[in-house]
Formats: structure tokens, C-alpha cells, sequence
């Protein structure tokens, strides 16, 4: 069977919000909540950016933040509650709140045009492209405002990666960080995170998904 994985515009967007975020983390304590797995030492590194390394991070081809796409608990409350609720409550943070409504509309339309292409940019599983894209944007929005704290760095828990993303993949030379960011995207397609192999655990046992491979796309 034969598909289609991103296009063009698709990693345009990945650039465009992994930038939003990178940067939000440099000046938004409500931003930071999302490094708490993260060692101190490469909190202070992400936090401590310039302007040119976070060029050279924003490029990673795949999603920094992540939405908890492998939390398999959270978006059960998320999408098993109610419909209603306000779709302008605030987390306290403009900047953040700006972030998360263009971050799940991305993903959004995403699921619904290309869910292959979706879990490719942040490693979801398809059932969880699938119940994004029964949703309606308006629904998606408003549940996910209902229990804030959404946002999170992508694998946080995996210190070596982050390690090489910080060091290689905001490295002067170009092809030192593009090694580094296929790297790292090898490793979010590949292994499991921690709360999925939790939720895992509390049910019948599934089989893995196999690997996705995925061919790199040179810069401009």
C-alpha cells in the first residue's frame, strides 16, 4: 500500500511552530513547565538559545513540542468528557495559548488529509490520528482548554537525544546537524515512550508498530 508522507509546506509548519516554541521557552516560565523530565543541565542549554542555534534546532524535521500524543490516560479525560466548555480560558500565558490553538490546528488537518504524514512529524500511533480527526476543531480546542498543561518537550525523558540535539543539532556545520536531527527522529519513530509502554502494561499486551522510515529532506 502505498503512501503519501509530507509534503513540502507540511515541514514548513514544523519549522515555523518548533521555532514559536523554542523561543517561547527563552522568555515564558508557563512554557517551561513542559521541560520538567528534562535534566537541569540541558533545561539551562534549551532555555540559554541564541537566535542562529534556534534556527538551526527549529529545522529537526519532526514536532519539538509535543501534545502527549503517547499519553494514552490524558486523552481519554480530553475527549471523554462533555463538549462544553470555554473556549477562551486562558493558561495565563497569550503567547502560550497562541502557540497550542495553531500547534492542534496543524495536527488537526493533518489527521484528517495525511495521517501518515501526521504520525511521521510526531510519532503518534494511528488510532490517535484517528480520534483527532473524528473531532471537530471547535471540540478539539475546547477540551484540550479544559485541561491546559498540554504542551510538552518532545521525549523529554531521553536525555542522549536531547544531548545530541543540543550539541550537533545546533552545529555550525550543516551536515553535522542534519545527521543529528535524523538521528533524532529515527529514535522518536522507533521507541516507545514511557507512558505509552506504561499504559500498555495495564491492558492486553500489543504488538509494536513497526519502525517508519522516512527519506531526509535536504535544506535550502
Amino acid at each position: 500500500m502505498a503512501f503519501d508522507g509530507p509534503q513540502t509546506t507540511d515541514y514548513t509548519n514544523v519549522v515555523s511552530l518548533n521555532r514559536a516554541y523554542l523561543s517561547l521557552l527563552q522568555r515564558d516560565l508557563r512554557a517551561r513547565h513542559g521541560l520538567r523530565q528534562l535534566s537541569s543541565r540541558l533545561s539551562d542549554k534549551i532555555t540559554g538559545l541564541n537566535k542562529r542555534q534556534i534556527e538551526r534546532l527549529a529545522a529537526t524535521p519532526f514536532l519539538l513540542l509535543s501534545f502527549r500524543e503517547g499519553n494514552d490516560h490524558y486523552w481519554s479525560e480530553v475527549l471523554g468528557g462533555p463538549p462544553g466548555g470555554d473556549l477562551f480560558k486562558s493558561s495565563g500565558s497569550e503567547d502560550l495559548d497562541t502557540l497550542v490553538s495553531a500547534g492542534l490546528g496543524f495536527i488537526w488537518q493533518l489527521a484528517r488529509q495525511n495521517p501518515y504524514a501526521l504520525r511521521l512529524i510526531c510519532g503518534a500511533s494511528l488510532h490517535w490520528c484517528e480520534e483527532i480527526a473524528e473531532q471537530t476543531f471547535f471540540r478539539l480546542l475546547v477540551s484540550v482548554a479544559a485541561h491546559g498543561n498540554i504542551l510538552q518537550l518532545r521525549a523529554a525523558h531521553d536525555h542522549e537525544l536531547w544531548r545530541k540535539l543540543l550539541d550537533d543539532g545546533t552545529n555550525r556545520v550543516k551536515i553535522i546537524r542534519r545527521a543529528a536531527h535524523v538521528s533524532a527522529l529515527q529514535a522518536v519513530l522507533t521507541q516507545p515512550q514511557h507512558k505509552k509502554r506504561q499504559a500498555w502494561s495495564l491492558g492486553a499486551r500489543r504488538m509494536n508498530s513497526p519502525g517508519l522510515r522516512v527519506a531526509d529532506e535536504s535544506d535550502d
